[in-house]
């Protein structure tokens, strides 16, 4: 799939940084005898769903930890993405429609109080077109 090529027997090949796909992997023998021999292979890709959310966040101010969002690393659609957030009377106090836009702690310009908040993400996986639903919650520590 990549041009690369080995005289060792019983190779072992990995393809670096490698994204989703269809990948045509050709394996050329050669015996002592001077017998040759091929085989080709279709290999599939996929690109699979990393992603982390924290359960804490400290919007004080300081340089660390002032913003609340998801974690994603791979395996899901940036244009289909959809966060909200909830206060415990089930009010909406945050949306954000962009992976790379998270929370400050605020609503209405005003810092929210210490505690815990619902979250909801929406989400569609890369690789075949499903939507995900994830719940949970976050806590506001200062």
């Amino acid at each position: 799939g990549d041009l690369t090529s080995t005289t060792v027997e019983n190779p072992i090949h990995n393809f670096p940084d490698v994204t989703s796909g269809s990948y045509v992997v050709q394996l050329n023998a050669y015996s002592s005898l001077g017998c040759k021999d091929s085989v080709q292979m279709i290999i599939s890709v996929e690109e699979e769903l990393i992603f982390f959310v924290p359960n804490a966040f400290t919007p004080d101010g300081d340089a660390y930890n002032n913003v609340f969002k998801p974690v994603f690393t791979s395996g899901f659609d940036p244009y289909d993405y959809h966060l909200t957030l909830y206060s415990r009377w089930g009010e909406v106090v945050f949306e954000s429609f962009d992976a790379d836009f998270g929370w400050d702690g605020t609503y209405g310009g005003k810092l929210m109080q210490d505690g815990a908040y619902t979250w909801k993400i929406e989400f569609k996986l890369l690789k075949d077109d499903t939507h995900v639903t994830k719940l949970g919650h976050v806590s506001i520590i200062r």
